[in-house]
């Protein structure tokens, strides 16, 4: 775990650092600017503060809608006695940034992996000779560019407001919808607010037809299913836990009718949280 910080005192948050993450910014928009950041440097470490009870919440990102769900984090809420309560979909803009106000002399670009696959088309026509190096977040990526004369980084403007780096240009990633939604963890609930998700993962029956069963108490109780994504169980070969997003709260009668009936049907069953839909940003 790195080093906490806040310029305010307030809840403490385990997110991803250093400061000028996107989780971090994820963190600020749920909890408000009061929020203490609890920088990690793992979603693994996330996960460990918040269960050690060092911070009461954490926040991880659990899907990116151009590059996929985040199986590390998937994996965790399985093992985790950890529930979520909330969410937020950031919209992620990347910026090139650099010490010097000028694109001649870059020779090497620092970001995450993912932000580098995400500005390909840009680096390509605007970059093309400099060097891409993936680092483990776009704030480390700021941190470096302001050490080295000749390195760029892909980060966002809170990032460059840190490092005291020049924007070159801004919304750089190739498709201006990319979004990464966050979750937002800790050991309590979230009640009822009338527009709400459930989560939960599941496994079927290696048996012929298994898979139909399990979806069919949605449609019998009237709940709208969302998302149904597979991932390994790590526990024998070829055998798949099945992650599934429903609208509505489990406290609420349909979808609690449902989920009786799914857990008699269900290998395995885990209601990972109920919270409110996500906001647009």
């Amino acid at each position: 775990m790195i080093e906490a910080r806040g310029a305010v005192e307030g809840i403490s948050v385990a997110c991803l650092g250093p400061s000028g993450t996107f989780s971090e910014e994820a963190a600020s928009r749920h909890f408000g600017p009061d929020a203490r950041s609890v920088f990690c440097t793992s979603i693994d470490d996330v996960f460990d503060v918040v269960e050690a009870r060092a911070a009461p919440f954490g926040v991880v990102p659990v899907e990116n809608s151009l590059e996929g769900a985040i199986g590390h984090t998937l994996d965790h809420l399985v093992a985790s006695p950890l529930r979520i309560s909330g969410e937020v979909a950031l919209p992620i803009r990347q910026h090139l940034l650099r010490r010097d106000g000028e694109l001649g002399g870059i020779t090497r670009v620092y970001g995450h992996a993912q932000s580098l696959a995400q500005c390909q088309r840009f680096l390509k026509k605007t970059l093309p000779l400099a060097e891409r190096v993936a680092v483990s977040s776009n704030a480390e990526a700021a941190r470096l560019a302001a050490l080295e004369p000749g390195s760029a980084a892909l980060a966002s403007k809170r990032a460059a407001a840190i490092h005291a780096l020049a924007i070159l240009a801004e919304g750089v990633e190739d498709d201006p919808t990319n979004t990464t939604r966050f979750l937002v963890i800790g050991e309590t609930g979230a009640a009822p607010s009338g527009h709400d998700k459930t989560s939960l993962v599941m496994s079927a029956p290696n048996r012929p037809g298994s898979m139909v069963a399990l979806l069919r108490p949605f449609s019998r109780h009237g709940v709208s299913m969302t998302k149904l994504e597979s991932r390994p169980s790590r526990r024998g070969l070829w055998d798949y836990l099945f992650f599934v997003d429903v609208e509505g709260h489990a406290e609420e009668a349909a979808l609690r009718r449902a989920l009786v009936d799914l857990e008699a049907r269900a290998g395995y069953l885990k209601v990972l949280g109920s919270y409110p839909m996500a906001r647009p940003c």
